[in-house]
């Protein structure tokens, strides 16, 4: 059975560069996005990601309303809404985090709730020969300037075989 996820902003905008949204409802069974990660995502209509997002409709993929934050307030300081509503749904559906932020995904570590990035879910997709490689799509991340150490990449181009 395919895994259940709450996405954060970053990854989604991510796959809405790359232009593989798809590949969400092929790879997870359901992908909730918290009301205010989707607004966040969208609210740049000018951008062609955001309108990706705002045009793209699975029935796999539900906006779901926001919830209290059941992680200390100090997490306000570390995190933006986003990413605290992501972690609190994932908490309370028992499932894992789409996210890329580094300190996000220590909290999640931390909790005990488990992570998936943007790397994870291209190198999924890979395995399962949704896609016929991994780096195509990172270099096309950086090309973008979304965050990725060479270390980080040089280790996804091995996991993909591609490196």
């Amino acid at each position: 059975m395919k895994p259940v996820i709450v996405s954060d902003a970053g990854p989604l905008i991510a796959l809405a560069k790359l232009d593989l949204l798809n590949l969400l409802p092929q790879i997870f069974s359901t992908v909730y996005i918290p009301k205010i990660v989707f607004e966040e995502a969208t609210k740049n209509q000018q951008r062609e990601d955001a309108q990706r997002i705002t045009n793209y409709f699975s029935p796999k993929i539900q906006i779901i309303n926001n919830l209290e934050n059941t992680f200390s307030k100090s997490l306000e300081t570390l995190l933006d809404d986003g990413e605290i509503q992501a972690l609190t749904h994932a908490k309370a559906l028992k499932c894992s985090v789409l996210m890329d932020e580094k300190r996000g995904r220590q909290i999640a570590i931390h909790n005990e709730i488990p992570v998936v990035g943007i790397i994870g879910v291209l190198l999924q997709a890979r395995q399962q020969d949704l896609i016929s490689e991994v780096k195509h799509y990172l270099l096309k991340l950086q090309d973008v300037d979304y965050r990725l150490s060479d270390s980080l990449l040089n280790r996804a181009l091995k996991l993909a075989g591609e490196g």
